[in-house]
């Protein structure tokens, strides 16, 4: 009977760590399906690698991190309009959302002395 003991809490110890498992494995396979993984790069990393590529296509006036509905994105802001630049920016880069905003040219303030 003493040896019993343990084998059942053994057991019971198993199922339970499986029935976790399977949760998280069932909860990271419905996050995947909705794009909601962690992306492998920083924002901040993604919009170093890219601002040379994107601040060379005619049009672009500027690039930035922003917010969309409390998550963080790409905003590149430009003088034309954004449906002339979707085929050259993509929507959505490593995991993050890209909005292109018309901003029109935007230009450095004169400094007062």
């Amino acid at each position: 009977m003493s040896r019993q003991i343990p084998l059942i809490v053994l057991s019971i110890g198993a199922i339970t760590a499986a029935a976790g498992l399977s949760g998280c494995l069932r909860s990271a396979t419905s996050d995947r399906q909705k794009g909601g993984l962690m992306p492998a790069k920083t924002i901040e990393q993604v919009l170093n690698e890219r601002t040379n590529e994107w601040m060379a296509i005619p049009g672009v006036v500027g690039v930035a991190i922003g917010e969309f509905k409390g998550k963080p994105c790409i905003r590149i802001f430009t003088s034309a309009r954004p449906q002339q630049l979707r085929a050259q920016i993509p929507p959505t880069i490593e995991g993050y959302l890209v909005i292109i905003e018309q901003t029109g040219p935007i230009r450095a303030l004169e400094q007062k002395d």
